[in-house]
């Protein structure tokens, strides 16, 4: 596999962090990034697509309604004639 060079601005905290887990694992900085990127990527990659449960968590959908019976029908036009 050849390497290549990554020229990366990240915030100091971060790099701090990278450095210290690189440390933890006995790693380079260079290979622990290198671990983390492939890592998030493959993630990244294996996510699923949100599906309708996840985008309507609230479960906000409509039931299904009977129409309305005649009597209902009867008084609703009884009671729109009045307010002509």
């Amino acid at each position: 596999m050849s390497t290549a060079v990554l020229n990366v601005k990240i915030s100091a905290e971060l790099k701090d962090q990278i450095r210290l887990h690189a440390e933890q694992n006995n790693e380079t900085l260079s290979a622990i990034t290198e671990r983390l990127l492939s890592q998030a990527l493959f993630a990244a990659n294996e996510a699923p697509e949100p599906g309708h449960e996840d985008i309507d968590n609230q479960h906000t959908e409509e039931e299904d309604i009977s129409p309305l019976n005649q009597k209902e029908i009867k008084a609703l036009r009884k009671l729109l004639k009045k307010k002509k």
